[in-house]
């Protein structure tokens, strides 16, 4: 299980394609902007997912309960999914949304805190994790 955050359109997708290869790779590329979090089903090889943070976002609009253990399950089914099989990969991207001020609206920190918290379980799961700034990226763990 792969990691990668950085700044908004700094270059992670970019970034991830070029170096995982994945122009001709069997590859299912799940945009998570709107959410949809809960129904990923890995149907290729190579199964990247794009917008976790947005994905944190939606489920704490939208869903009840502990919204940091059902990312934590998921993110431990997909692991699973990934070690089944040698040529499964599983590949998070998520920008950096914690810098900078912190928001004065309740539910944008909120937001803020769990994203925070979703990352630093990801990161415990993930054997390699990279942060991408203008499309340089800097291992952070692996």
């Amino acid at each position: 299980m792969y990691f990668i955050t950085g700044g908004s359109f700094n270059g992670k997708a970019g970034w991830v394609r070029h170096d995982f290869c994945l122009e001709n790779a069997d590859t299912q590329w799940i945009p998570l902007f709107e959410g949809g979090f809960e129904e990923i089903q890995p149907a290729k090889s190579t199964l990247v997912l794009e917008g976790l943070e947005y994905a944190v976002r939606f489920s704490l609009m939208h869903c009840q309960g502990d919204v940091r253990e059902r990312f934590r399950e998921q993110m431990l089914r997909l692991r699973k999914w990934e070690e089944e099989h040698p040529e499964r990969k599983v590949i998070w991207i998520g920008s950096e949304i914690g810098k900078g001020i912190v928001p004065i609206d309740p539910f944008s920190r909120e937001w803020r805190d769990m994203t925070g918290w979703v990352y630093q379980d990801l990161v415990e799961v993930s054997q390699k994790v990279w942060l991408v700034w203008y499309g340089l990226a800097t291992t952070l763990k692996g």
